[in-house]
């Protein structure tokens, strides 16, 4: 299997409709300070490139960073932690009190499936996903949105608007498709997608091909 950066699978997403956070790629930390400039802070730091997939695990991820003193010492400590790291990846930092995932993959069974579930903290203490197989319609797509058990956190959310749906349907339109339009892609995955005011928006993503 062969996986994608994050950045390279957010840009092969984004053909097909998927909104994500502004960001750019570093080979060295004058690129990244530059890039931090052109993003504009705050900004996340991320180590990128092959072997990369498991980022948090590794130490290469700094959520927040407020100004160029702290990108200096927060890319330092990530040179330290993983030399063998040769590009990292500015983002714009994305906040949102509502977190969800989704994914796609080809069940040895039943052919394309598409996931949608509750993401950040809960995520893994509680089981929350519904799923269609693919091709689907939009409909379809809406239903299986609303079968979450959460699906409460789609409304108005501690002073946050109703989440926009559309964009949410084009959010999963977006993966079913570019799933389905490669026959080499195996998986993707994108965690988290949050809702920054009610707008869905993708701030990691991974594409496996076989």
């Amino acid at each position: 299997m062969n996986s994608l950066t994050e950045f390279e699978s957010k840009r092969l997403l984004s053909k097909f409709g998927l909104v994500s956070c502004n960001e750019s790629t570093a080979k060295n930390y004058e690129e990244a300070a530059a890039a931090a400039l052109e993003v504009g802070y705050p900004i996340v730091l991320k180590i990128s490139g092959d072997g990369t997939e498991h980022k948090s695990e590794l130490g290469g991820v700094k959520l927040g960073i407020n100004n160029q003193d702290e990108l200096s010492v927060a890319f330092n400590n990530m040179v330290v932690n993983n030399s063998e790291v040769s590009e990292f990846l500015i983002c714009e930092h994305i906040v949102g009190k509502r977190e969800f995932i989704a994914g796609y993959h080809i069940d040895k069974d039943f052919g394309p499936t598409i996931m949608f579930g509750l993401g950040g903290i809960f995520a893994e203490a509680i089981s929350d996903a519904s799923f269609r197989l693919l091709p689907c319609s939009r409909e379809e797509l809406l239903r299986m949105v609303y079968e979450l058990k959460s699906n409460a956190l789609l409304n108005e959310f501690r002073s946050e608007p109703d989440v926009d749906l559309e964009a949410l349907a084009d959010t999963l339109e977006a993966i079913a498709k570019c799933g389905l339009e490669d026959p080499l892609i195996e998986a993707i995955d994108v965690n988290p997608i949050v809702i920054s005011g009610n707008r869905p928006v993708a701030v990691d993503a991974l594409v496996i091909k076989s």
